[in-house]
């Protein structure tokens, strides 16, 4: 991981400007995640888009016709071209690590959507680049930026509830994600690893075994991985956490297509409990209900919810946060470090379900 004396980039000064349109940065991977991070970082009013990438040139030049900069199909030749200080990585997850290395090895600093990588081979050799380079990295743990969930920390750190026993989170979505995904990857990396690393967070023990089961039914018979996973987390100092995640829930559970805005999000929990007290999260629904014709409507209203036609929420707190640790030379609140540990305990769980048993940690 870079060291805490990561230079920021020659000629910004030490605070973002509102006058200010110095900050040059890029995309690679212009899906819903590339999209949704270039929108958002090109609604700073310090930063401006000037690349981005991605193999189905069409998709890249959309979002640079929605956010500025010019359309690539070669990662390589866009860093040559354009010369970012910032690059945001949102390839799909396999495939983080060949950009990622490039980015570094350009001296830009990295913004990778998690998991930070699918192996820790590539973890490493995405943050050992960082290293070298002694440039930034964060891990898109979007969680780490919603007020809710920051409050949790909040509690924690001031020792509300005594000693952390145990949690129990779930994220459990619809059955059109994973069609969207159609098999590249398991509800493990893609939805668990949310509630790892905020659970690791919460309570930074140590992982010292992990037990999983994996559970199948129509997303096994279409792709081949599980509807549906249960990951069981013991710690070093004998707390116990839960993880139930899934992308099976009937097509009903979000299949609305009006009003504008009003995406679609899953059935979220997080249950800490400790020796003097407990703290409870319910995102199910987020504050917001509706029902016409096409039936219950509960929208995400918290991540990235558009207002006044931009993205705000937690996307904008994570996107902001970054920038201004890259100006600032400071360490991200999600280095790589963290996205190795979060991806480890996330590949036990795989392990697991393919061995039938406890994992224990390291890997």
């Amino acid at each position: 991981m870079a060291s805490s004396g990561a230079r920021p980039c020659a000629g910004w000064p030490e605070r973002p400007d509102s006058q200010m349109d110095d900050i040059r940065f890029a995309v690679i991977g212009a899906g819903f995640m590339g999209r949704l991070l270039a929108r958002t970082a090109s609604s700073l009013p310090y930063a401006r888009c000037v690349g981005a990438t991605d193999l189905d040139l069409p998709r890249a030049e959309a979002l640079t016709t929605a956010c500025g900069g010019r359309p690539f199909v070669d990662s390589a030749e866009m860093l040559e071209q354009v010369r970012p200080h910032v690059v945001f990585v949102a390839t799909p997850e396999p495939d983080h690590c060949r950009p990622a290395i490039l980015a570094a090895e350009h001296g830009c600093h990295l913004f990778i959507e998690k998991p930070l990588a699918t192996s820790l081979e590539d973890a490493d050799e995405i943050t050992d680049a960082c290293a070298r380079a002694g440039v930034r990295l964060m891990v898109g743990y979007i969680l780490r930026f919603e007020p809710c969930y920051a409050q949790i920390q909040s509690a924690l750190d001031q020792g509300m509830i005594g000693r952390f026993l145990s949690a129990y989170a779930r994220r459990d979505v619809a059955i059109h994600e994973a069609r969207r995904l159609a098999g590249r990857i398991s509800p493990i990396l893609y939805l668990a690893v949310h509630d790892i690393d905020q659970i690791m967070w919460y309570h930074p023990s140590a992982v010292r075994s992990v037990h999983a089961h994996g559970l199948g039914g129509r997303v096994q018979e279409e792709f081949g991985v599980d509807d549906y996973a249960w990951i069981t987390m013991d710690f070093a100092d004998g707390a116990v956490a839960n993880v139930e995640c899934g992308w099976a829930y009937p097509e009903a559970w979000a299949n609305w297509s009006w009003p504008s805005g009003w995406g679609s999000f899953g059935d979220v929990q997080m249950h800490i409990v400790g020796t003097d007290g407990v703290l409870n999260l319910d995102m199910t629904p987020m504050g917001v209900t509706g029902c016409d014709p096409e039936g219950w409507k509960f929208p995400e209203s918290r991540h990235w919810p558009e207002m006044h036609g931009r993205p705000s929420g937690a996307v904008h707190l994570e996107v902001e946060h970054f920038f201004d640790c890259v100006i600032g030379g400071r360490q991200p609140l999600v280095t790589g470090g963290d996205g190795r540990r979060s991806l480890e305990v996330a590949l036990a769980a795989e392990r697991s379900i393919t061995e039938g048993g406890p994992v224990a940690l390291p890997l």
